[in-house]
């Protein structure tokens, strides 16, 4: 399937690249809504996630021509569409991120988790009524994420890429995204399971107090 995919990104890169207009807007089809997903988790902002899907695309036009056509072109493109959200990212003010070693767990000497009420938490956030409750929390928790970790675990978590695919385009090894893969989603889940330990109805007695 993964191969089907590559050789009919192939057909269309080959027909862009001899001028074919057609060819380019069936491009932007195929790729529109995955860009501006993986350029949301960036920049968390509608408005700027569609412009730096707009500059994706321009970037994709104007160098088509410098594209290897021995490599991966899906891997190739999400590298360019990193790039442009990032781009946009360094012109806005700096986001706040959390020094992720912070909320990590801790272990005691015989290999024990150090918080029980941690574990005790982590080991229900993932009943599904909590879960639902929490979805929307967890992008939130992501974007906090430095980039190194925030954008593998969107890739894999949101996005449902295939770790290889992501290392590809990350340039990394399997080891490297494995690792950084676990740290954020120790991050996320802890994230969550402080969330989960709020009052359900906290949030309607603070505003009703206001």
């Amino acid at each position: 399937m993964a191969e089907d995919q590559n050789a009919s990104d192939l057909d269309l890169v080959r027909r862009i690249k001899r001028g074919d207009d057609e060819a380019f807007r069936e491009m932007v089809d195929r790729y529109h809504a995955r860009v501006y997903s993986l350029s949301y988790g960036v920049l968390r902002n509608s408005e700027d996630a569609e412009e730096a899907t707009q500059d994706t695309f321009l970037t994709l036009y104007r160098k088509i021509g410098t594209f290897d056509e021995s490599k991966k072109f899906f891997s190739w493109f999400y590298r360019v569409a990193l790039n442009q959200a990032y781009s946009r990212a360094r012109r806005r003010k700096p986001a706040v991120t959390v020094p992720i070693d912070d909320y990590l767990p801790r272990f005691t000497g015989d290999g024990h988790r150090a918080s029980s009420e941690f574990t005790a938490w982590v080991d229900g956030v993932e009943d599904e009524v909590i879960a639902r409750d929490l979805a929307e929390r967890a992008e939130g928790f992501i974007a906090e994420l430095p980039e190194t970790y925030r954008d593998v675990i969107w890739m894999v978590d949101v996005e449902e890429m295939k770790p290889a695919d992501v290392a590809e385009t990350l340039d990394i090894s399997i080891a490297a995204l494995k690792s950084r893969l676990h740290r954020a989603r120790l991050y996320v889940r802890q994230r969550l399971a402080e969330a989960a330990a709020l009052p359900a109805d906290s949030g309607s007695e603070q505003r009703a107090a206001t």
